[in-house]
Protein backbone atom coordinates (compact mmCIF):
# COMPACT_ATOMS: atom_id res chain seq x y z
CA UNK A 1 0.00 0.00 0.00
CA UNK A 2 1.34 3.44 -0.94
CA UNK A 3 0.51 6.39 1.28
CA UNK A 4 0.71 9.78 -0.38
CA UNK A 5 1.74 12.55 1.98
CA UNK A 6 1.37 16.25 1.42
CA UNK A 7 4.19 18.72 1.87
CA UNK A 8 4.14 21.65 4.29
CA UNK A 9 1.85 24.52 3.35
CA UNK A 10 3.03 27.55 1.42
CA UNK A 11 2.31 30.64 3.53
CA UNK A 12 2.92 34.21 2.35
CA UNK A 13 1.85 37.46 3.99
CA UNK A 14 1.75 41.13 3.10
CA UNK A 15 0.17 44.27 4.57
CA UNK A 16 -1.73 46.34 2.02
CA UNK A 17 -2.75 49.95 2.50
CA UNK A 18 -6.40 49.32 1.67
CA UNK A 19 -9.51 48.17 3.54
CA UNK A 20 -10.29 44.45 3.60
CA UNK A 21 -13.40 44.91 1.44
CA UNK A 22 -11.29 46.35 -1.39
CA UNK A 23 -8.76 43.53 -1.07
CA UNK A 24 -11.51 40.90 -1.08
CA UNK A 25 -13.13 42.47 -4.14
CA UNK A 26 -9.80 42.60 -6.01
CA UNK A 27 -9.46 38.84 -5.36
CA UNK A 28 -12.97 37.98 -6.55
CA UNK A 29 -14.19 40.58 -9.05
CA UNK A 30 -13.90 39.40 -12.69
CA UNK A 31 -13.41 43.01 -13.81
CA UNK A 32 -10.62 43.76 -11.31
CA UNK A 33 -8.58 40.55 -11.13
CA UNK A 34 -7.31 40.61 -14.75
CA UNK A 35 -6.13 44.20 -14.20
CA UNK A 36 -3.53 43.17 -11.63
CA UNK A 37 -2.90 39.39 -11.71
CA UNK A 38 0.08 39.11 -13.97
CA UNK A 39 2.75 41.01 -15.77
CA UNK A 40 3.68 40.94 -19.42
CA UNK A 41 6.82 38.85 -19.90
CA UNK A 42 5.92 36.61 -16.92
CA UNK A 43 2.27 35.59 -17.33
CA UNK A 44 -0.98 37.48 -17.27
CA UNK A 45 -4.58 36.59 -16.45
CA UNK A 46 -6.77 37.97 -19.23
CA UNK A 47 -10.20 36.76 -18.08
CA UNK A 48 -11.87 35.58 -14.89
CA UNK A 49 -15.28 33.94 -14.61
CA UNK A 50 -16.89 33.03 -11.33
CA UNK A 51 -20.00 32.07 -9.43
CA UNK A 52 -19.15 33.58 -6.04
CA UNK A 53 -20.93 31.25 -3.64
CA UNK A 54 -19.88 28.24 -1.63
CA UNK A 55 -19.85 25.39 -4.15
CA UNK A 56 -19.66 27.86 -7.03
CA UNK A 57 -16.89 27.59 -9.59
CA UNK A 58 -14.24 30.03 -10.78
CA UNK A 59 -11.89 30.00 -13.77
CA UNK A 60 -9.07 32.30 -14.84
CA UNK A 61 -7.45 32.13 -18.26
CA UNK A 62 -4.47 33.97 -19.64
CA UNK A 63 -1.15 33.89 -21.43
CA UNK A 64 2.13 32.48 -20.17
CA UNK A 65 5.53 34.10 -20.70
CA UNK A 66 5.88 31.95 -23.81
CA UNK A 67 2.56 33.20 -25.17
CA UNK A 68 0.81 29.88 -24.62
CA UNK A 69 -2.64 29.99 -23.04
CA UNK A 70 -3.21 28.65 -19.53
CA UNK A 71 -6.15 28.08 -17.22
CA UNK A 72 -6.61 27.80 -13.47
CA UNK A 73 -9.93 26.82 -11.95
CA UNK A 74 -11.61 25.58 -8.83
CA UNK A 75 -14.57 25.57 -6.50
CA UNK A 76 -15.26 28.03 -3.68
CA UNK A 77 -15.18 26.33 -0.28
CA UNK A 78 -15.39 29.28 2.16
CA UNK A 79 -16.63 32.80 1.48
CA UNK A 80 -16.76 35.15 4.47
CA UNK A 81 -16.48 38.62 2.93
CA UNK A 82 -14.21 40.42 3.73
CA UNK A 83 -12.35 38.07 6.08
CA UNK A 84 -11.88 34.68 4.41
CA UNK A 85 -11.80 33.29 0.89
CA UNK A 86 -10.96 29.64 0.25
CA UNK A 87 -11.11 27.63 -2.94
CA UNK A 88 -9.68 24.62 -4.71
CA UNK A 89 -6.86 25.24 -7.21
CA UNK A 90 -6.42 23.20 -10.39
CA UNK A 91 -4.08 24.29 -13.16
CA UNK A 92 -3.48 22.98 -16.65
CA UNK A 93 0.25 23.51 -17.23
CA UNK A 94 1.41 20.26 -15.66
CA UNK A 95 0.65 16.75 -16.82
CA UNK A 96 -1.11 15.54 -13.67
CA UNK A 97 -1.25 18.28 -11.03
CA UNK A 98 -2.96 17.42 -7.77
CA UNK A 99 -5.84 19.59 -6.64
CA UNK A 100 -4.69 21.94 -3.90
CA UNK A 101 -6.39 24.47 -1.61
CA UNK A 102 -5.83 28.24 -1.52
CA UNK A 103 -7.01 30.27 1.47
CA UNK A 104 -6.85 34.02 1.98
CA UNK A 105 -7.23 35.35 5.53
CA UNK A 106 -7.72 39.11 5.67
CA UNK A 107 -7.47 41.16 8.86
CA UNK A 108 -7.98 44.91 8.79
CA UNK A 109 -6.61 47.44 11.26
CA UNK A 110 -6.48 51.19 10.78
CA UNK A 111 -7.48 51.01 7.11
CA UNK A 112 -4.68 48.55 6.29
CA UNK A 113 -5.21 44.85 5.62
CA UNK A 114 -2.92 42.00 6.53
CA UNK A 115 -3.26 39.39 3.79
CA UNK A 116 -2.19 35.84 4.54
CA UNK A 117 -2.39 33.32 1.73
CA UNK A 118 -2.04 29.64 2.59
CA UNK A 119 -1.68 27.15 -0.26
CA UNK A 120 -1.89 23.54 0.89
CA UNK A 121 -2.10 19.99 -0.39
CA UNK A 122 1.06 19.77 -2.48
CA UNK A 123 2.48 16.32 -3.11
CA UNK A 124 5.29 17.50 -5.40
CA UNK A 125 8.19 19.57 -4.02
CA UNK A 126 8.85 21.40 -7.30
CA UNK A 127 5.20 22.49 -7.61
CA UNK A 128 5.16 23.60 -3.96
CA UNK A 129 8.35 25.64 -4.34
CA UNK A 130 7.18 27.20 -7.60
CA UNK A 131 3.85 28.24 -6.11
CA UNK A 132 5.59 29.58 -3.01
CA UNK A 133 7.63 31.95 -5.16
CA UNK A 134 4.59 32.71 -7.29
CA UNK A 135 2.49 33.83 -4.32
CA UNK A 136 5.17 36.35 -3.29
CA UNK A 137 4.86 37.95 -6.71
CA UNK A 138 1.06 37.79 -6.78
CA UNK A 139 0.82 39.59 -3.44
CA UNK A 140 3.12 42.35 -4.70
CA UNK A 141 0.90 42.76 -7.79
CA UNK A 142 -2.20 42.89 -5.57
CA UNK A 143 -0.64 45.48 -3.29
CA UNK A 144 0.47 47.63 -6.23
CA UNK A 145 -3.04 47.52 -7.71
CA UNK A 146 -4.67 48.68 -4.48
CA UNK A 147 -2.15 51.35 -3.43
Amino acid sequence: MTVSQTLPDVIQEITINAPATKVFDALTDPDQLPQWWGEDGIYHVRKMERDLKVGGTWRSTGDGADGKPFAVEGVYRVIDRPRVLEYTWNYDWAEKPAETIVRFDLSESGGKTRVRVTHSGFKDQAARDSHGEGWKTVLIWLSGFLQ
